[in-house]
């Protein structure tokens, strides 16, 4: 399902094309806002570049909570370049599989956002596709793939989810500043129900009008734990 590009560049990332793309997202090689000549070598530290560094933590726990940082607090200050010792993980709750529940304040005084996350399998999986999110939502929850290369804004991609030998298309939204795909109620139902006997989901985000790399992002989610992750979810969600 996995097209060869990604998975060649696991093996051989310094070879070719595939070399390109890693300085490319990366940030040390970049034009923006048409300039040009830039230094090659001078790292370019952005949202994009931190969800990079994210992907190619080897510790599952230690992933997750960088994904977390990221899609959580968006406005918050770059990673640095050369990290540092990695920062103790606490575990997650008793029979959540990897599901990490992550609460984080409302800057404007607002309800706190509350989610739990599963990252995907980064061997079965294209590199822009970082997990699943379940989060709290104003009547019920919902359902969002989570990417690490953003899509347009006002884009409305086409989803697949294959579990078992089900097959499921929504039409999704994304949202803003785009590294999130929010998908319909039809999603939340299907979570509470038969994805809690499923032992993994396929999904296949397509390719949209305005995206820089026109292309599907592909990948494999576990759902192990997943009936334990939800009910915790929504007794942590605030009250309506």
């Amino acid at each position: 399902m996995v097209n060869a590009m990604p998975r060649f560049c696991r093996i051989a990332e310094l070879s070719g094309r595939c070399f390109c793309r890693v300085l490319l997202r990366l940030g040390i090689v970049a034009a923006a806002g048409g300039a040009t000549g830039q230094a090659l070598g001078q790292p370019v530290a952005g949202p994009d570049s931190n969800f990079v560094r994210c992907r190619a933590i080897a510790d599952d726990a230690a992933r997750l909570r960088c994904y977390e940082a990221e899609t959580s607090n968006p406005g918050k200050a770059p990673l640095p370049q050369t990290p540092g010792p990695p920062t103790p993980v606490p575990a997650p709750g008793p029979g959540t599989g990897q599901w990490r529940l992550v609460r984080t304040p409302n800057p404007a005084g607002g309800r706190d956002a509350v989610s739990v996350m599963k990252t995907a399998d980064v061997i079965r999986s294209d590199i822009d596709l970082a997990g699943l999110m379940l989060r709290c939502g104003e009547s019920n929850f919902e359902v969002l793939v989570v990417l690490i290369r953003p899509l347009p804004p006002r884009a409305h991609p086409k989803v697949t989810v294959t579990v078992g030998s089900k097959t499921t298309e929504f039409i999704s939204s994304v949202v803003p500043p785009g590294a999130e795909v929010l998908l319909p109620q039809e999603a939340s139902v299907l979570a509470s129900g038969p994805w809690q006997a499923a032992p993994e989901l396929s999904v296949e985000v397509g390719a949209v009008e305005g995206d820089d790399q026109p292309a599907p992002i592909q990948g494999v989610i576990s759902l192990a734990g997943l009936s334990a992750a939800l009910p915790r979810l929504q007794a942590n969600c605030p009250s309506q």
